[in-house]
């Protein structure tokens, strides 16, 4: 039996009034909780700017895909600004495959 890494999440504040989560290790369905109750916390402090840098993710799976789009989601309903500021190729290439790339905003 594998073990499943950890997704770990730190936040930090690189600028007043914005929250920046980087997540690392693997977000998928047995760790989408915790990363979701990163993303609620840092939004519940009423934050103008939320970011995610996924760049330090080895592997995403649907529940991951949904934990971004739900921070995007909870984002847009409070009038907070989202972006993902890093992002690794595979991430950037499945975001494109499932046409997420026409909502979010990737970086270049």
């Amino acid at each position: 039996m594998q073990d499943t890494p950890a997704v770990r999440v730190e936040s930090l504040t690189p600028e007043p009034g914005t929250a920046r989560l980087v997540m690392t290790g693997e977000l998928d369905f047995t760790t989408a909780d915790e990363a979701s109750a990163e993303v609620a916390k840092a939004l519940a402090e009423g934050v103008g700017v939320l970011e995610l840098d996924l760049a330090g993710l080895k592997f995403i799976d649907s529940s991951g895909m949904a934990v971004v789009m739900d921070a995007y989601t909870g984002a847009q309903e409070r009038g907070t600004a989202f972006r993902i500021v890093a992002l690794t190729p595979y991430l950037r290439h499945l975001i494109e495959v499932v046409a997420l790339d026409d909502v979010l905003d990737l970086p270049a």
